[in-house]
C-alpha cells in the first residue's frame, strides 16, 4: 500500500519571532477582513469604539443617519491621535482633535480648522480622516485597513455563510462574553481549532459528546467511518442536541432550522484569521482572534441567544457556557505549552500527519499570503 510522506510545518520562527511578526501583521491583519463586533455595539449616534490591529488603531462609529462609519484615528492635520478613550460618544455628533481642534463629521468629513484662512489655501474637503473599509454581515461588523482591499468581503464570506442561512443571526444578542490572552502566537491557536487529534487527551467531555472526535478526525468521512444510519449527519452522541454539559436544553430552540440543521447538533463558520462561529439548536457561539504580539494572542468569546429568549425563565448564562468554557480554557492550556515548546533552539519546525490536513490547509494559506503580501 502506497504511504504519503509526512509534511513539514511552517517554520518555528514563524511563532516566534517578531519581525516575521510584523510581516504577518502587515500582510494578513491589515488587508484581511477583521470582525470589530457587532451592530449593536453602536446602539445610538455618536457612540464609538476604539480598536488595534497591531500597530494601527483605528474607531468605529455610528453617524447621525445611522451608518456605522471606519477611519484611522489620526487627525489629517499633522497626525495626533483623535480618540484617547477605548469607547464612548463623541459630544454633539463631532469628533475633535484634542491637539489643535480640527473637527470632523461622525463620517469622517472635515468641518472646520480653527484659524484657517484663505492664504493657506486649505480645501476642507480634501482632508477627510483616512477612511477604512467596513461591512457587514447579519448583525456582524467586519473592516479591512487595506487602502483598496484585495479581497472583497463576499469572496472573504465566500460559501462559510450558506452554511448558518437557516439561523436567525441579525436577531441574536450577547448574553456573555470571555476575554482572555493566551501565551502563544495566533497561528497556533488557529491550528489547534483545526484538528481533534489532541481531541482525546486534552477534551475527555469534548469527546463524549462528538463520538467522532475519539477518532482524531473531525468528520466521519475523513476517519473513514460510516455516520449512524438512523441519524444520518448526526454528530452529537444519542440523545443530546447541543453543546453542553449534559447535551440537553431547555431553551427554545432557533425558529426556521432544519432537520439536518437540527440533527447534526453543531455547525461551524470558520473565517480566518478573524473568527469562528459555532451555532447549536439553542445558542451560538463566537470565538475571536486577535494577535497581541509573536507570542501573545487575545480571545474573545461571545455566546448569543434569540433576542425573544433573554427573558425566557429558562435562560441561565452559568449553565449555558460551563460546557464551551471548559473547552476553550483546555485548549487554551494545550496552545500555551505548545508556544512554551515550540521554542526550543534545535526545534526548526515539526510535521504534519493525515489527521492535520486542515493544519497543513492553513499553514499553507498562511504562507501564500506572506510570500505575496497579502494578495
Amino acid at each position: 500500500m502506497a504511504t504519503a510522506p509526512y509534511r513539514e510545518t511552517l517554520p518555528a520562527s514563524w511563532f516566534c519571532d517578531p519581525e516575521h511578526y510584523r510581516r504577518e501583521v502587515q500582510a494578513i491583519w491589515q488587508r484581511d477582513w477583521i470582525c470589530v463586533g457587532r451592530a449593536e455595539d453602536w446602539p445610538q449616534s455618536g457612540d464609538f469604539q476604539r480598536l488595534r490591529i497591531g500597530d494601527q488603531q483605528i474607531v468605529v462609529t455610528r453617524a447621525e443617519d445611522g451608518a456605522l462609519h471606519a477611519w484611522h484615528n489620526t487627525c489629517r492635520h499633522r497626525g495626533s491621535v483623535l480618540c484617547e478613550s477605548d469607547s464612548g460618544r463623541f459630544e454633539q455628533g463631532r469628533v475633535v482633535c484634542p491637539y489643535h481642534a480640527w473637527t470632523y463629521a461622525l463620517s469622517g468629513e472635515l468641518l472646520r480648522a480653527p484659524r484657517s484662512t484663505q492664504r493657506d489655501g486649505l480645501r476642507l474637503e480634501d482632508f477627510p480622516l483616512y477612511r477604512v473599509a467596513l461591512a457587514s454581515w447579519r448583525g456582524f461588523v467586519f473592516v479591512n485597513l487595506a487602502e483598496a482591499p484585495a479581497i472583497s468581503f463576499e469572496a472573504f464570506l465566500a460559501g462559510e455563510a450558506d452554511r448558518v442561512a437557516a439561523w436567525p443571526l441579525e436577531d441574536l444578542r450577547r448574553v456573555h462574553r470571555a476575554r482572555q490572552r493566551l501565551a502563544c502566537n495566533w497561528k497556533i491557536f488557529w491550528e489547534n481549532y483545526l484538528e481533534c487529534y489532541h481531541c482525546p487527551g486534552v477534551h475527555p467531555e469534548l469527546v463524549r459528546l462528538v463520538p467522532v472526535y475519539r477518532t482524531g478526525f473531525m468528520e466521519y468521512a475523513d476517519a473513514g467511518l460510516q455516520e449512524d444510519p438512523a441519524r444520518p449527519g448526526a454528530m452529537l452522541r444519542p440523545g443530546a442536541v447541543t453543546w453542553s454539559t449534559d447535551g440537553g436544553t431547555e431553551l427554545p430552540w432557533f425558529a426556521g432550522l432544519g432537520t439536518a440543521d437540527a440533527e447534526r447538533g453543531m455547525t461551524f463558520v470558520t473565517l480566518p484569521p478573524t473568527m469562528f462561529l459555532v451555532a447549536h439548536v439553542d445558542y451560538v457561539r463566537t470565538v475571536r482572534v486577535l494577535p497581541l504580539g509573536p507570542e501573545e494572542t487575545e480571545l474573545t468569546v461571545d455566546w448569543y441567544v434569540h433576542r425573544d429568549v433573554l427573558d425566557h425563565p429558562a435562560l441561565n448564562v452559568e449553565q449555558l457556557t460551563a460546557f464551551a468554557s471548559q473547552v476553550v480554557s483546555e485548549d487554551a492550556r494545550a496552545c500555551e505549552l505548545n508556544q512554551s515548546g515550540i521554542r526550543c533552539g534545535r526545534h526548526r519546525g515539526g510535521v504534519l500527519l493525515e489527521v492535520e490536513d486542515y493544519v497543513f490547509d492553513f499553514e499553507q494559506w498562511v504562507r501564500g499570503r506572506v510570500e505575496h503580501g497579502g494578495r
